[in-house]
């Protein structure tokens, strides 16, 4: 299960935050090639300090499982998943590129989640 967990001192209006999510988890499963129904997206809103600054700070982390046939393959795949994500990170929040912090873990497979469709 590919799993997005967030955090942002930046507050979000109800509205806006589920629209944040539902792309969010559209475009992981998109990415991913997973199910939305396999796709878990969090955000929380935090206390936040960066560089001696309360400035608007955005953390992610993306969790996935994801065969690559090469090391050129992977890093071509991770290159686009980050420009993906600050895009649309910085298309809800406007956040400064500089502030936020993207973190990607590859999981192995025997180690994931597995996702099971209802019958």
């Amino acid at each position: 299960m590919p799993i997005c967990q967030m955090k942002t001192n930046y507050a979000m209006e109800d509205s806006v935050r589920t629209r944040f999510l539902h792309e969010m988890a559209e475009t992981l499963s998109e990415i991913l090639e997973k199910p939305i129904p396999a796709v878990m997206v969090m955000l929380s809103e935090e206390y936040m300090y960066m560089n001696r600054s309360e400035d608007t700070v955005f953390f992610a982390e993306f969790r996935y499982v994801k065969d690559f046939l090469n090391e050129q393959e992977k890093a071509a795949f991770l290159a686009d998943f980050a420009d993906r994500m600050l895009a649309l990170i910085q298309a809800y929040t406007q956040v400064d590129p500089y502030r936020i912090y993207m973190q990607f873990t590859e999981m192995p497979r025997d180690g994931a989640w597995k996702y099971v469709p209802k019958p």
